[in-house]
């Protein structure tokens, strides 16, 4: 008796297996369709390319937050010229990244700053920038040289990641030798950790 009560589902049983799997094969095949679109579209992109930036871009994910970048950047939407660097209340004016003790990791509010740099560098492939890294008094000056270079290296590393040739970059580091605060203090030495961003 069991045997023909079932009987009649097992047509329906199948059709059930048939519907749940056509759409896996239809999203697959869709996949593929735009998988190969914006492959073209890519290479098409790259042939047109300066050649300097081309390959930067494929960075841009580089293990920073890149959200600045589009849609969120100060200067995303409004054209940004050579002037922007002169004018105080342009976000570009902001050229100082800070950094902790003994560090060269680019906080929060250096990658927002770095986001507004690296747009207006991706847009004007002929601007140099220079990247100069800086350090408090504490340790060596041999030390404080190769930490203001890794803070410097830092700043590059983000900014090629976001876009920007590396052949616009120029690294220096000056170590402790130019503070812009000379107490003896925390609150001075929080200055001097940083890079200038030199246009």
């Amino acid at each position: 008796m069991n045997k023909t009560t079932f009987k009649p589902f097992k047509p329906f049983k199948q059709l059930g297996i048939l519907l749940i799997a056509a759409p896996f094969f239809v999203l697959s095949a869709c996949t593929s369709i735009s998988d190969d679109s914006s492959g073209d579209a890519a290479v098409e992109d790259h042939s047109t390319e300066s050649g300097q930036q081309g390959e930067g871009y494929e960075g841009q994910t580089g293990g920073y937050d890149n959200s600045g970048m589009n849609g969120g950047s100060a200067i995303s939407g409004s054209v940004i010229t050579s002037e922007s660097l002169s004018d105080p209340n342009s976000p570009l004016a902001v050229r100082t990244i800070y950094f902790e003790h003994d560090s060269s990791t680019i906080n929060a509010q250096g990658q927002s700053t770095l986001n507004v740099h690296a747009e207006f560098l991706s847009l004007n492939p002929d601007q140099i920038l220079i990247i100069e890294g800086h350090t408090d008094e504490n340790g060596t000056r041999e030390y404080n040289l190769s930490l203001g270079e890794r803070r410097s290296r830092a700043v590059l590393d983000f900014l090629s990641a976001s876009g920007v040739s590396e052949q616009q970059m120029e690294l220096r580091s000056y170590g402790e030798e130019n503070p812009v605060a000379l107490d003896q203090d925390e609150s001075a030495w929080q200055l001097n950790r940083r890079v200038e961003l030199i246009y």
